[in-house]
Formats: structure tokens, sequence, C-alpha cells
């Protein structure tokens, strides 16, 4: 059966690192994050793409030529780091890398979920949500994990119909540099 969508789901080459970091950066905005962003395309291809392959990333290309903005870049002097030059083909992507349960083995966690906003309520993120569990059972995982901020209520609710579980009594515990390094090195004492 032939695909009806005008685009297709691929797994991200090196090619694709420029588009993934720029939508990765306008999502940090979407998510009121903007300066959190601390890594760039050299971190990218290293750390997805090089001999050691820590995450893994899956693109939403448009493959017709008719679309919202194809070929049109938007450019606000505000947030130029969401006007850098990328590949406007790409319009969506899920990162994902595989952790550990030790109740129940294999998990694939997808970091991020991002779809362009002018190509969103087109059912993109949920194919790449989709591809992501393929994934997931094709490698035997026990289960798919994720995080959606408090106030995104709108993909919350999208989560909870696809089956998905928010799980209120667990927190997220995050430490970062240079906590990290300082408990790490014993400067830190509980």
């Amino acid at each position: 059966m032939a695909c009806s969508h005008p685009w297709k789901i691929r797994p991200a080459t090196r090619e694709d690192v420029p588009s993934i970091v720029w939508l990765t950066q306008v999502l940090a905005e979407y998510e009121n994050e903007p300066r959190s962003m601390k890594i760039g395309e050299k971190e990218m291809l290293r750390d997805g793409f090089g001999e050691k392959q820590y995450f893994h990333v899956l693109v939403a290309e448009w493959t017709s030529d008719d679309g919202p903005v194809l070929n049109s870049i938007p450019v606000d002097p505000e947030k130029p780091s969401t006007s850098m030059p990328h590949n406007d083909r790409i319009v969506g992507h899920a990162l994902y890398f595989y952790t550990y349960s030790t109740w129940e083995g294999k998990c694939l966690h997808m970091e991020d979920l991002c779809v362009r906003e002018q190509y969103r309520n087109r059912g993109i993120g949920t194919a790449l949500m989709q591809e992501c569990a393929k994934v997931a059972c094709r490698e035997g995982c026990a289960r798919m994990i994720w995080q959606v901020l408090d106030w995104n209520t709108r993909a919350a609710e999208l989560y909870e119909r696809i089956g998905g579980k928010i799980l209120k009594e667990w927190l997220t515990i995050r430490l970062i540099q240079p906590e990290l390094g300082n408990f790490a090195s014993g400067e830190t004492k509980p």
C-alpha cells in the first residue's frame, strides 16, 4: 500500500545534523528555555554519528513540492537561532536512546519530539512517535518513556489517548554541572 502522506519518516544522516540542531533550538524556545541548549552541530555529530553512538534520530522529511512554508525559512530578528540555514524539507524529528530498567529490561527513551509549527496537526508528530514505538518493539524494549512539560496539556492529552500513562508519583531528578562535578569529586557532602 502506497503512503498517502506528503512526508516520510526515516533515520537521520550526518547531513541532517544542521536541521536537527535547528529544530532542537526551536523546541527549546517553544519550551521557554532558549538559552538552555549548550551543544551544537559538532557535539551532535560526535555523539550521534561518531564511533560511539549515544542517541538515534528519526526525521520527518517533507516529500511534496507543496507545503505551508516550504523553501521559506522564517527569519525572526529576536530569535536568530531559528533562522540558521538548514534543509527546510526536514520538518520534524524524534531523538531517542536506550535505557535499562532493572524491573523490566530494555527501554527506549524519547528525549525530543519536535515538528515545525507550520507542519503541526498533520499527524507528523504521531508518525514520529509511532516509528519510535516500532523501533522499541523491534529491539525488544519493555517500554517507551518520555517527558512532557506540565503546561503542555494538549500534548499530554494526546499521549494519554495513545495509551501513555503520566506518572505523577515519580519525580525527575537532575544533577548538572558544576554540581555534578562537585559531587563526583567529593566536594559536595550529603
